[in-house]
């Protein structure tokens, strides 16, 4: 599986079976944006951004405590299940973590294409980071359908892409969600013919943990 964490904002995401692909300038890690090469560094400019690659970013582990904690809202938010077998996520890349930066990001033009270098560079990140499990679904590896929405505080251009209704797998809710998201999260599948679990998160007694419990009335809700 692989999995999407998301604010409780973002339900629109299953209301709209619509995901958000990222310009790297966007994103929270300002080491995105530079490039090494010998002892020279080059910063990767919002205005030189514009036309490069874009993806989504997705976790392996829909456990993690820091992941629910930076990424739905302090656990007020959700997580997204998507089958990691679906051709939709089957192109998915799996971040490398390091200590040391290599030239281009550990990329090797000798043996790739100008797009593979591309993506290749966008797949490295500090080890601090290696808690996040990430893999990148990248725009030009998935069928386009793409919604611009505006402009984001980079001035990136905010696009969404609709992906299949088949490749979702669940719903995690967070431990604090509350019961206007269930709703919510439960009629937007409702609307749109989706038959998933949901599940509630549950904080573990012995252990800094969670556990999931799902809510089949929830779950099983029509819309009115």
């Amino acid at each position: 599986m692989l999995y999407k964490f998301l604010p409780p904002e973002r339900v629109d995401v299953l209301e709209a079976l619509r995901i958000r692909f990222t310009s790297v300038v966007s994103l929270n890690d300002p080491f995105e944006c530079l490039l090494k090469i010998g002892e020279k560094e080059y910063e990767l400019s919002p205005r030189d951004a514009v036309n490069s690659v874009n993806f989504v970013s997705l976790s392996r582990n829909h456990k993690n405590l820091l992941m629910w904690a930076h990424y739905a809202d302090c656990h007020k938010g959700f997580v997204v299940a998507f089958h990691r077998n679906h051709r939709y996520f089957r192109d998915s890349n799996s971040v490398r973590y390091r200590r040391q930066r290599l030239d281009l990001n550990g990329a090797q033009p000798h043996r790739l294409t100008p797009e593979e270098i591309t993506k290749s560079i966008t797949l490295e990140k500090a080890v601090d980071w290696a808690y996040e499990e990430e893999e990148r679904l990248f725009l030009e590896d998935v069928p386009k359908d793409i919604m611009s929405v505006g402009t984001d505080h980079w001035q990136q251009p905010i696009l969404l892409n609709s992906f299949p209704k088949a490749s979702l797998a669940a719903v995690y809710l967070g431990l604090r969600a509350s019961e206007d998201l269930i709703d919510r999260i439960a009629r937007a599948l409702a609307e749109n013919g989706i038959e998933i679990p949901i599940y509630r998160a549950k904080a573990n007694r012995g252990e800094f943990s969670l556990t999931f419990d799902e809510l089949k009335p929830v779950a099983n809700k029509t819309p009115e």
